[in-house]
């Protein structure tokens, strides 16, 4: 539990939004306050236990829709009980609150709990992204499937994938130059989402040919992942 995952790009979470997204099947409920600060919570009014997707950032507080009350901006401590404006909520009256940091154009979050967790892995020089993808299949079978190539145009060339860690993959050409870098995001134990992040620049007309092969590079990359996946619980060919 103690590692940093992206969930989101940044842009997916802009001022007055509160996103829904899950980690680990953990529910998260992500949002920017108006200051800037990234929040990641459970998904959970500790009142009565209604999604705080559902509600709305007030700036720096969050709004939960069912009784309005109102959650400050990165503690999660319980501001306001409208039904007793004059009480001044409880100390222990908060939601859970995760570790969230916007490094490098995502989101990112950390669902250890009672401690310092060390900062994210950091992706150098993000220059584009591709499309975030939902694949079914766990970790393990998108995380192999990446280490085994990564067909990125119509030749089918296969360029080398090298590994940092177990969520976050590089692919280059021969010279180890960094081209596109896989940031994997473990949503239940046997599904991932693949979020690209693009490290060179081109002309903006070569902008929408560039990104469409990297989709269908990626969606190569899912069904081969999901595949795996269901060859390995008996579900499909092992061919």
């Amino acid at each position: 539990m103690n590692r940093w995952f992206a969930v989101a790009r940044g842009t997916e979470v802009p001022r007055r939004h509160v996103g829904h997204y899950l980690l680990l099947g953990q529910e998260l409920a992500v949002w920017r306050s108006d200051s800037g600060a990234i929040n990641a919570w459970e998904n959970r009014c500790p009142h009565r236990g209604v999604r705080l997707t559902l509600g709305s950032c007030e700036g720096e507080e969050l709004r939960c829709r069912y009784h309005a009350w109102r959650f400050a901006s990165v503690s999660g401590q319980c501001t306001l009980i409208p039904a007793h404006p004059g009480q001044k909520p409880a100390s222990t009256v908060r939601v859970r609150v995760f570790a969230a940091v916007e490094h490098d154009g995502f989101i990112w979050v950390n669902l250890a709990q009672g401690e310092s967790p060390t900062a994210p892995t950091r992706v150098a020089h993000v220059l584009d992204s591709t499309r975030s993808i939902f694949v079914d299949a766990p970790l393990y079978a998108v995380r192999e499937t990446l280490l085994d190539g990564y067909p990125v145009d119509s030749t089918a060339s296969r360029l080398a994938v090298w590994s940092k860690d177990a969520y976050c993959l590089s692919a280059g050409n021969p010279d180890h130059a960094a081209l596109v870098t896989f940031l994997l995001q473990p949503v239940t134990d046997f599904q991932t989402v693949i979020h690209g992040a693009l490290h060179t620049t081109v002309e903006e007309t070569a902008r929408l040919a560039r990104l469409r092969r990297h989709n269908a590079a990626m969606g190569t990359v899912r069904d081969e992942a999901e595949r795996r996946a269901a060859a390995a619980t008996g579900g499909g060919a092992t061919a």
